[in-house]
């Protein structure tokens, strides 16, 4: 899979990330039509996380690949620590024109957020206080009934 980058863009991102975008994505039991587009945005995280300069940085959590309809969000719980510097990168399958993330602390109260009109969003923070915080991912345009999209978690 990694073999399609460059020898410089692969050591912009750490080993570690590489391994873990190899290894550690979630098993998603879908239908076998679904297969393709799960492949597509596994691949398409990489390629995110080397040209959005996440060197130096790990996969912190788990990866989230799922499908959402256009006008739909979704919402994903993590747990961050205070003193320790974030990268959260999101994409999406090539149905998807526009795909924004936010992320809001334990109070409801709105971080960051990337609502460009795209389908890379990216989020970078260096949260005060340890705790829960949660990403809400919004299907902004989405050419299908659904579309897949991921979410990558990245620490230093």
């Amino acid at each position: 899979m990694l073999q399609a980058f460059s020898n410089k863009q692969i050591k912009n991102l750490t080993a570690a990330a590489v391994f873990a975008f190899s290894s550690l994505f979630p098993s998603v039991v879908r239908a076998e039509d679904d297969r393709p587009y799960i492949y597509q945005v596994r691949k398409q995280l990489v390629k995110a996380a080397i040209a959005s300069d996440l060197d130096g940085y790990t996969l912190t959590h788990e990866p989230t690949i799922d499908t959402l309809r256009e006008g739909r969000s979704h919402y994903i719980n993590i747990n961050l620590r205070a003193g320790m510097s974030y990268g959260i990168v999101g994409v999406c399958d090539s149905d998807c024109q526009d795909l924004d993330i936010s992320l809001y602390d334990h109070r409801g109260n709105l971080i960051a957020s990337d609502l460009q009109d795209d389908d890379i969003p990216v989020i970078s923070l260096n949260p005060s206080r340890s705790g829960r915080y949660q990403i809400q991912v919004d299907m902004a345009n989405c050419n299908a009934n659904t579309c897949y999209y991921g979410i990558g978690v990245f620490g230093q």
